[in-house]
């Protein structure tokens, strides 16, 4: 008997993220397509989803088969975490079959695998902390990293280091979402 294990986990907030630049962000988008870049066009699609769906899975079977229910489901912005099985080639089908939503990887630690979820065709990468070679690797306009924070100081140090969007851990000992 064959133990398979799905994790699909939400990160939502209220759509579409209040931002400085977001009026800006949406008028250029919403004119043309064309003349944003990757990265913008990326942004603009988490920002319109309200929802990233994280998926870890077993087996890179399995991921191929959440990840198409997801996306089935509605789901436009979907993360596979770095440690499922055959991420790399679960991203790149994916990438191939459905152009249009925006895929990721997450958990990326290092530069050889940011290396290979950009070239798998992710339109984003997260990490659970500022990696600043994969900061550097990412400065072009072709994908969006997603750093982790979890203080102040954290999510300062991430965009004066470049990121657009940081994932804020937001933990209770730190006074929780409300101190936010």
């Amino acid at each position: 008997m064959v133990t398979a294990t799905v994790t699909l986990s939400l990160c939502q907030w209220p759509s579409p993220l209040p931002s400085l630049r977001q009026s800006h962000l949406s008028a250029s988008l919403t004119h043309s397509h064309l003349s944003a870049s990757p990265k913008d066009q990326t942004i603009f699609q988490i920002n319109n989803s309200g929802v990233i769906a994280c998926l870890r899975a077993n087996s890179a079977e399995l991921a191929f088969e959440a990840a198409n229910a997801a996306i089935a489901g509605g789901i436009s912005v979907l993360e596979i975490v770095v440690s499922t099985p055959g991420v790399f080639e679960v991203l790149q089908q994916l990438a191939k079959e459905h152009p249009t939503i925006a895929l990721g990887v997450g958990t990326v630690l290092g530069i050889g695998d940011a290396k290979r979820a950009f070239n798998a065709g992710a339109k984003f990468m997260m990490s659970p902390a500022i990696i600043k070679d994969i900061m550097d690797y990412v400065q072009s306009d072709e994908i969006l990293y997603i750093p982790g924070a979890m203080t102040p100081t954290e999510m300062l140090s991430a965009y004066e280091a470049g990121a657009k969007i940081v994932k804020a851990w937001v933990e209770s000992v730190l006074c929780g979402a409300d101190a936010m």
